[in-house]
């Protein structure tokens, strides 16, 4: 969590937070190529998971929202972010929760340097 939200969330929301950026992460091998290709077929959109279900037993429904959905989605958050990342370096993801709550992230990737 960056220094500047400190305080600024309740401590539940920060721990919440932390683990979702954590998921995240942990995800993002999956995550980072299926936003890749559905920017580049659909344009600007995000990543939504439903985490409220797992069907299979592995893993969370997903799929790429383009910008116009999101759009109608009226979460403004998920709006804004949509609108400011960069493509080419960064995701935003969309995590639905129970009691119809929503987390939105906007993650970076950040490049490796080559090894010498």
């Amino acid at each position: 969590m960056r220094e500047r939200d400190k305080g600024r969330f309740p401590a539940w929301a920060q721990r919440e937070r932390a683990g979702d950026l954590a998921w995240i992460r942990e995800n993002l091998h999956v995550f980072w190529p299926a936003a890749q290709r559905a920017c580049e077929e659909l344009g600007r959109g995000a990543i939504v998971v439903d985490t409220t279900s797992r069907p299979t037993g592995e893993g969370h429904p997903f799929g790429y929202f383009p910008q116009e959905k999101v759009e109608q989605t009226g979460d403004e958050d998920a709006q804004r972010m949509v609108r400011e990342y960069e493509p080419s370096w960064e995701i935003v993801a969309v995590l639905l929760k129970t009691e119809e709550r929503t987390s939105t992230y906007r993650v970076g990737i950040v490049p490796r340097k080559p090894k010498k």
